[in-house]
């Protein structure tokens, strides 16, 4: 059963730095192999898109968003919220039947194991890297990239949507401490 409990119960803003919370938002992760033509053409005809094959890539059609997240694995994530009264996403029971079932590859359902905190403003990138050795201003790291990497001691995963416009997931567990540390960081700024 899909647990829809939210860490954070509010929103901030400073400075052109804005964050809260998206949820429910539905998150799959997916595992399988680019060399597998099999895998490759299912996937591809059930979220209508192909994987990124690049690090830091997305790929997004009108419901769902593909984060790199390696050679091997991606994040599957529901552009639109979900009702929290289902613990039924669709999309998870098409892809486990068609892709893990038949042994091309694994699909797991991380929607209770991270959060997302949607960031905004000019200065996101400023608060950002008061915690953060990643050069957020690398040419590589444009809009719909995305990063695996620590910030404030805490592994996230930064999706760069544009210039002013970022989700952060977080696994839950750190969620509050995470979103403490921004609002501190936030406020120096």
């Amino acid at each position: 059963m899909l647990d829809f409990f939210t860490p954070v119960n509010e929103s901030q803003s400073y400075n052109n730095f804005s964050m809260k919370e998206k949820t429910p938002v539905a998150k799959i992760n997916l595992r399988g192999n680019l060399e597998n033509k099999e895998f490759v053409s299912k996937v591809g005809k059930i979220i209508g898109m192909i994987l990124p094959n690049k690090a830091c890539n997305t790929s997004s059609k009108e419901k769902i968003t593909s984060l790199w997240l390696g050679p091997n694995e991606w994040l599957l994530v529901s552009n639109n919220e979900i009702p929290k009264e289902t613990n039924i996403y669709e999309l998870e029971q098409v892809l486990f039947d068609n892709i893990s079932k038949n042994n091309l590859g694994a699909i797991t359902n991380v929607t209770d194991h991270f959060t997302i905190f949607k960031l905004s403003g000019s200065n996101i990138f400023e608060v950002l890297s008061k915690g953060c050795p990643f050069d957020f201003s690398s040419d590589d790291f444009g809009d719909n990239k995305v990063v695996q990497t620590i910030l404030n001691h805490v592994d996230v995963t930064i999706h760069r949507r544009s210039e002013n416009d970022v989700d952060l997931y977080v696994r839950r567990s750190f969620a509050g401490y995470l979103w403490d540390w921004l609002k501190d960081s936030a406020k120096l700024i």
